[in-house]
Order: C-alpha cells, then sequence, then structure tokens
C-alpha cells in the first residue's frame, strides 16, 4: 500500500481520499496539518502506486484493509479520522467497525449508503443529466487510454477537477495525470464505484441503527456554488440544478442521524473539493475534535 506520513511519526489523523484522489491532491492540507499532528494520506489498493488487491471493492473490505495498514504504523491510541466523497463512506464504515479506535469522525462531501436515492427519484434521462453518475467518467477515459491518447486526455483533464481547484506543483500535476492513463487504476475506481453503490455490499455495512455514538462533523458544500456549477457544466436549468441540490444536501445529512454528537457545517464558497478551496475548515474541525 503506497501511503505518506505527514509531520509526526505517530500518525494521529487518517486521511481517507475521495474516488480515484491521490496523495499529491492532499499534500499541501496534510502537511499544514503535520505541523501539529501526524497524518496519514494513502492510496487505497489498486489506486495509482499502490499494488491491487485479491479482495472486493467493498466499503467492508476497504475499511478492514486500513486497519491492517495501521497495524504496521506507529498511532496514537485514539485517531481523527477524515472521509471526503466516496472516502466518507469507507471512513464512516472504519468507524463503525473499529469505535475503540475513534476519537472523531470529519466528513467533507461524503457519498452514504443512501446514494441510490438519485436512481431511484431521478427519471433516467434525469439521472443522465445530473453529473451524479461518475463511473461513466472512468469508462471514458480508459477507453482513449486503450486507443493510444494518453497525451490528449492529460490535456483534458488538466482543466477538470481537481486542477479546477488548485494549483499544483509540476510534480503533483503529473503524479495525478498519470493516475488518470493508468488502466489498473481506472479499473479500480470503476469497481469501488459500483461496489459502493452495490445494495448486497451496502447491507453488509454497520448501519446506523448500530452505529457507535462518536462525534461526527459533517461538512457539505455550498448550496448556490453547487447550483451554479451544475448550471455552467452540466448544462441544466436552475430549477433542476436546485432540485439535485436539494436531494444531495439531504442525502449526506442521512449521517446526522448516525450519532448524537453529529454536527453540520456548510461551507460558504466549496462545491465538492472543500479540503482544497476551504482547508481553514478541515482544520478547525480538527481542532474541534482535539478540544
Amino acid at each position: 500500500m503506497n501511503y505518506k506520513i505527514f509531520g509526526s511519526k505517530t500518525v494521529d489523523i487518517v486521511i481517507e481520499m475521495g474516488l480515484g484522489a491521490c496523495i499529491a491532491e492532499w499534500e499541501a492540507l496534510a502537511r499544514e496539518l503535520g505541523e501539529n499532528h501526524g497524518v496519514l494520506v494513502y492510496e487505497r489498493a489498486g489506486i495509482n502506486h499502490s499494488d491491487k488487491s485479491d479482495k472486493e471493492r467493498t466499503p467492508t473490505n476497504i475499511a478492514k484493509e486500513l486497519m491492517n495498514l495501521l497495524d504496521e504504523i506507529p498511532h496514537d491510541e485514539k485517531l481523527v479520522i477524515i472521509g471526503h466523497s466516496q472516502g466518507g463512506l469507507y471512513a464512516s464504515e472504519f468507524c463503525g467497525l473499529y469505535p475503540e479506535m475513534v476519537k472523531g469522525l470529519i466528513l467533507l462531501d461524503p457519498l452514504t449508503t443512501e446514494d441510490n436515492r438519485f436512481k431511484k427519484e431521478l427519471t433516467a434521462k434525469e439521472f443522465k443529466k445530473s453529473g451524479v453518475d461518475k463511473s461513466k467518467n472512468f469508462i471514458f477515459l480508459e477507453t482513449l487510454t486503450k486507443l493510444g491518447m494518453k497525451g490528449f486526455v492529460k490535456k483534458v483533464m488538466c482543466q477538470a477537477p481537481p486542477f479546477y481547484y488548485a494549483n499544483f506543483s509540476k510534480e503533483q500535476n503529473e503524479d495525478i495525470l498519470n493516475s488518470l492513463v493508468n488502466t489498473t487504476h481506472l479499473r479500480t475506481c470503476r469497481e469501488e464505484y459500483r461496489l459502493a453503490h452495490d445494495d448486497a455490499s451496502l447491507k453488509n455495512m454497520v448501519s446506523k441503527e448500530k452505529y457507535p455514538d462518536i462525534p461526527i462533523i459533517l461538512v457539505t458544500h455550498s448550496s448556490e456554488e453547487a447550483i451554479k456549477e451544475n448550471m455552467e457544466f452540466g448544462g441544466n436549468s436552475r430549477p433542476f440544478a436546485a432540485r439535485i441540490e436539494r436531494l444531495w444536501q439531504e442525502i449526506m445529512k442521512e449521517y446526522l442521524g448516525y450519532s448524537r454528537r453529529a454536527i453540520w457545517i456548510q461551507a460558504k464558497k466549496s462545491t465538492h473539493y472543500i479540503h482544497l478551496t476551504e482547508p481553514e475548515i478541515v482544520i478547525e474541525s480538527v481542532n474541534t475534535l482535539n478540544n
């Protein structure tokens, strides 16, 4: 498993990244947090520089693999777990399985076990227009890569998230872009996405009713910014974009029912990449859990 520890060699913060994310995407924030902490950022099996696993890419298996990694690394008795996007689903499962190890959970625009509501509550045409389905992106990238169009893929993707939200170094740019033309990485992303929406896999996760009463800080994106972005890049009308946004926020707020100690913060100027556009929210959330 490819990983990096920032700051203290003894880990007290673990970052579970979003779908297909590389360490380079989180390096700036991890370094800042590392001024006072030991921060573990790792690439899941099959992602970027990490070797493939023979285990299915279910949320439960991924949470257990993180535990196996932590068994090899010096860490505090209690950890702050940060999960972004689909990584939020894996982070929440880790905390459900190993609550004795958790000081608190920070969820940034997280995927939930209820994400299939989009497909159930929208028509097929609306679902396609919504931009919710991420699996097609990886199929498209893999197809172009197989056709020998790696240069074209990199040229197009360097204008898309996460590059759209942050200025990375030359080395960071190269690392992220290389992952996007890595067929093992792309196939792993597709499999992670599929199993994160698979009813059988989701039923095996720790349920809301049995979830430990741990501190949870849920951070969701700015609704107004998300609506604007949906209109601009999805070509959707404002009423439709607003409808998608209401459902998205409602689904993410499922986590507020997981613990009596769950609180909600809404970002003021961020869309999905809160850690890049408002990293101070993450830092403040870590401080809250440590006080």
